[in-house]
C-alpha cells in the first residue's frame, strides 16, 4: 500500500512549522529577559568597562542569578567598543542556561553589534544559528529587542526539529511494521 500526501496535509505541515517557529522565536524572547536579573548584567556592563575603540580578544561574559546559579555566558573572539552605544563581536556565543539542560539554548553568530540604546538589541547580518537540544534554525540574519523581548530571523530560513513530539506534547508513537508483499 503506497502512502500519498494531499496539498492539504502539505499545507497543514507548513502552518505547524511555522506556528513552531514563531513559538520557538517568543520562547527564545522570553527565556532570555527572564535571565537578565537587571539592566547593568552580562554585556551591558561589559560594554561600559571596555575602553572606547578598544579590542579585547577572547572575551568571556558569565551571568549568575541571586542564587548564584550561572543564567548564561556570552564568548566572543574579539569583541570591540565603536562607541558610547554599541559593541562589535565576532565569533560570538550566546548560552542561556536554563535548570532542565534540555531548555537551554545556544546563538552562534559569525559577527555581531550590541546597541544599548532602546533598552538593547543584538544584531547580525551574517548567517545566524539558535539551536537547542530538539530543534536547530539558521537564517541569513538576526534580530533581537531584549526590550521587547522580541527576535527576528530573515533571509534564507532552515529549520530542523530534532523531535517535533516534543513541541507539540504527542507521545512518539512506536515504528509501525511494513506489510510483507
Amino acid at each position: 500500500m503506497a502512502w500519498f500526501v494531499t496539498s492539504l496535509e502539505l499545507l497543514h505541515r507548513r502552518r505547524f512549522a511555522f506556528s513552531i517557529v514563531l513559538g520557538v522565536m517568543a520562547g527564545l524572547g522570553m527565556f532570555a529577559m527572564a535571565q537578565q536579573p537587571e539592566a547593568d548584567s552580562g554585556i551591558g556592563a561589559f560594554l561600559r568597562m571596555v575602553p572606547l575603540g578598544a579590542e579585547s580578544k577572547g572575551a568571556v561574559i558569565p551571568s549568575f542569578d541571586a542564587s548564584g546559579r550561572r543564567t548564561s555566558l556570552i564568548t566572543a573572539a574579539v569583541a570591540r567598543r565603536v562607541d558610547d552605544e554599541r559593541l562589535y563581536a565576532e565569533k560570538l556565543v550566546v548560552q542561556m542556561f536554563n535548570p532542565d539542560p534540555k531548555n537551554d539554548v545556544r546563538i552562534d553568530l559569525k559577527t555581531a553589534f550590541y546597541h544599548m540604546a532602546g533598552g538593547g538589541i543584538l544584531r547580525s547580518t551574517e548567517r545566524s544559528r539558535v539551536s537547542r537540544a530538539d530543534f536547530q534554525i539558521e537564517g541569513d540574519s538576526l534580530i533581537f529587542d531584549t526590550s521587547k523581548n522580541q527576535g527576528r530571523m530573515t533571509g534564507n530560513i532552515r529549520m530542523v526539529i530534532f523531535d517535533s513530539s516534543a513541541l507539540s506534547g504527542e507521545e512518539a508513537s512506536p515504528s509501525k511494521p511494513q506489510p510483507a508483499k
